[in-house]
């Protein structure tokens, strides 16, 4: 026991000699050349090769950093992008929305005649057969059957149905409408009807014109009054093209309507009309002096008896 003990003991104080002279060796080792020289030529490879590998270990670490504050830079970019997107869209619908609200506002200032109530689409039904959409107001809010609906481009259609905060709108495309119209032309004033092409749906039809009729290709066609649903005046559409009747009798005509079907959004309904019946003079009845050609015929007439 005693022994191992003491050949453990001389072979740390041997190490601990050894270290001792290494690094005396070393430090002083432009002093000592012959001891130096070697040591460094054992030491050398391995000291370049650590360096070597401390080097591209610090390499790579800089580049998994860089490439971490990159990829977040970018992530960071591209969640300013899309917020800046976001802007973006948020101001053209604004922009948009506020150019329509305009409209309407201008519509109602230039028809003080009218008491009127916006509404705004919410759905819309649209087929070969119908053309209606459904608006947020309804019989709450003042809106009854048959009320006409426009926008500042023209006429849109009339209320067909009616609930309690909303209500179905049936416009002039659907085949199931008729609008009385006249030709705003002074030259003409033809009067006629509007009607819904189910074959065509953007394309009404002015019906049962007589062949003799004054309608003109882009002939402006106004509400005539009639019917009690629209009030007169109104703009409905322009004439695109004539054409003629089979049997030769009255022809009819293509109409594009002034209002903009595609892109409602907002309408407006009528609610009633504060325009009044046209003034009718006050005619005091007189009496007609007979005419010769009455006093011949009176004698005629007694000469007969």
């Amino acid at each position: 026991m005693f022994s191992s003990d003491r050949k453990l003991t001389v072979f740390v104080v041997i190490c601990c000699i050894i270290l001792a002279l290494l690094g005396y060796g070393w430090k002083h080792r432009t002093i000592i050349p012959y001891v130096t020289v070697p040591l460094e030529k054992v030491t050398t490879p391995f000291a370049y090769g650590a360096s070597r590998v401390l080097d591209g270990v610090h390499t790579g670490i800089t580049v998994i950093d860089n490439a971490i504050a990159a990829t977040k830079k970018i992530e960071a970019l591209e969640a300013d992008n899309a917020q800046l997107q976001q802007r973006a869209t948020d101001y053209d619908e604004r922009v948009a929305e506020n150019i329509r609200l305009r409209q309407l506002l201008n519509f109602r200032t230039t028809h003080p005649q009218f008491d009127m109530v916006p509404a705004m689409v919410m759905t819309r039904d649209i087929g070969t057969w119908t053309n209606t959409f459904t608006i947020d107001r309804g019989e709450a809010e003042g809106i009854a059957v048959n009320m006409a609906v426009v926008v500042p481009g023209g006429v849109v259609g009339f209320v067909s149905d009616v609930y309690e905060h909303s209500a179905r709108v049936q416009t002039m495309l659907d085949p199931r409408t008729a609008i009385g119209v006249i030709v705003q032309r002074p030259e003409s004033r033809v009067a006629s009807v509007i009607k819904g092409n189910g074959n065509h749906p953007d394309e009404p039809r002015l019906v049962d014109v007589a062949r003799d009729g004054d309608v003109l290709d882009g002939d402006a066609l106004i509400t005539s009054g009639y019917g009690g649903i629209y009030p007169k005046g109104l703009l409905v559409g322009h004439v695109v093209r004539i054409e003629n009747d089979a049997e030769g009798f009255v022809k009819n005509a293509i109409v594009q309507p002034s209002a903009n079907f595609r892109n409602i959004e907002e309408v407006f309904v009528i609610l009633r009309s504060r325009e009044g019946d046209p003034v009718k003079p006050a005619l005091e009845p007189k009496l007609v002096p007979q005419t010769q050609r009455d006093q011949v015929q009176g004698v005629k007439g007694a000469m007969s008896q």
